[in-house]
């Protein structure tokens, strides 16, 4: 079905059965026929991705009183070290082929008041990285509270890659992100992370909330201190978007995309990278329509990327924890056929019809369609209005400026191949057989200067 849609001052046709999308309708009568996502059975089997990502709860300890937090516990516990190997160890047994692999020790609470638990999961990595000759990066995501400049020193030095949470303007931060003590918190990790060597690295992670603030005036101001910002919305809360706040917040972001517009129609890239540097929401399906990445599957949850919780299950996610019918295995094992069964739902797309941007967006989170017993229709409104304004956004920038439409598009396929095997480390490797991977890396990105 070939769809109509308006957004802003453009009107775009999109073909509901595979994405393509043109300001003009004939492009897609010409086209009709040639793919039919809807028309394919996709199989289990057949599933591939690059990379692998093993996430661990490693504490639901934590020093703020975040009003939204899904971590109602907080009774100071982590998972022991030992569990916490074994996990790894069945992980990487069950995925043996991946070109790069990940390991996210967020969990739940603060990570960084477990440091030292931290270091040893990251030495135990390189020993599995020595091991099988492949990359194995230690990352997570801290409320930057305790992010000193020793700190700082001490993850970087080790190769840990970290980044802070951020709400949007220093307001509404401290509205919903304060100490167990009710103290403000913005100042302060805005601040620390100021005072890192190499700050450039590190990432903020935006939660939007039904307080609406200035997209725009959020990432000029981020984006003096940081290079990638991602803003995400709160998902099953009372601080969610509700049906007044959704309306503001589409605005917001339709002067976000003029104002990205018009400084890469003028020759500045800065703040399209920032979202497209890593996972922001809206940069996600920016970065898919400039490179032409189809969806056909929300997430990789259960997939390419499990959870551990500390009761000793493993989880399609951290949101999934406590939910029976999310348990794809435990520390001892992986179950194949649980997985199935969860690619089988995320593949279906049963609520989604003749959505015009369905192969955009994936579809609704499995956690979500269980929750509201379908999709949420707020949260379609949003993704649906985003990859509109992505679609906008692409159209005009191949017609004011395409020399950087080519330049922007080049770096969004970089920000891609994180995710599969460095060809130039592979073959620096190769060349100096000498060096385990550890070694031979380091040497590497020194040489190359990257962190």
């Amino acid at each position: 079905m070939i769809c109509k849609e308006k957004i802003l001052d453009k009107v775009i046709f999109i073909n509901s059965s595979n994405a393509n999308f043109s300001n003009d309708e004939k492009d897609l009568i010409n086209d009709y026929y040639s793919l039919n996502f809807d028309l394919i059975k996709y199989q289990f089997e057949n599933y591939q991705n690059s990379s692998a990502t093993f996430c661990v709860n490693l504490s639901n300890a934590c020093n703020l009183n975040c009003d939204y937090c899904f971590n109602d516990k907080k009774n100071g516990t982590s998972i022991d070290l030992d569990k916490i190997k074994k996990y790894l160890d069945t992980c990487f047994n069950y995925f043996p082929n991946k070109d790069k692999y990940f390991v996210d020790v967020s969990g739940k609470g603060e990570p960084l008041l477990f440091l030292d638990k931290i270091l040893k999961i990251k030495e135990y990595c390189i020993n599995i990285s020595n091991r099988i000759g492949k990359e194995v990066l230690v990352s997570f995501v801290s409320n930057g509270t305790l992010l000193s400049t020793e700190i700082a020193s001490v993850l970087q030095k080790n190769g840990i890659l970290f980044g802070v949470s951020l709400d949007g303007n220093e307001y509404v931060h401290n509205l919903h992100r304060k100490t167990n003590k009710g103290e403000d918190t913005y100042q302060t990790i805005i601040n620390n992370v100021k005072n890192i060597k190499n700050h450039e690295y590190v990432g903020a992670a935006t939660t939007l909330t039904k307080d609406v603030f200035s997209l725009v005036d959020s990432i000029k101001e981020l984006g003096e201190v940081f290079n990638t910002v991602g803003y995400k919305p709160a998902r099953n809360c009372l601080e969610a978007f509700d049906s007044e706040s959704i309306n503001r917040w589409l605005v917001e972001y339709d002067r976000l995309t003029l104002f990205l517009l018009d400084e890469c129609i003028k020759g500045n890239d800065k703040y399209i990278k920032i979202l497209l540097n890593g996972d922001d929401y809206f940069g996600k399906f920016i970065k898919r329509i400039l490179v032409g990445l189809k969806a056909h599957i929300r997430c990789d949850g259960g997939l390419s990327r499990v959870s551990l919780d500390d009761n000793d299950l493993v989880y399609i996610c951290p949101s999934a924890f406590g939910n029976d019918d999310y348990v794809v295995g435990d520390i001892n094992h992986i179950d194949y056929e649980k997985q199935r069964r969860i690619f089988d739902e995320q593949i279906s797309k049963s609520n989604c019809g003749n959505c015009s941007v369905k192969y955009f967006c994936g579809g609704e989170c499995l956690i979500e369609k269980r929750l509201v017993n379908g999709n949420n229709v707020l949260m379609c409104k949003y993704k649906k209005h985003l990859i509109l304004l992505g679609m906008y956004f692409v159209l005009e920038l191949v017609d004011k400026n395409y020399p950087m439409f080519v330049h922007i598009r080049q770096f969004a396929q970089s920000t891609l191949v994180r995710y599969q095997k460095d060809k130039e480390l592979d073959k620096f490797l190769k060349e100096h057989p000498e060096y385990n991977f550890v070694e031979g890396k380091e040497i590497f990105d020194r040489e190359y200067k990257k962190y």
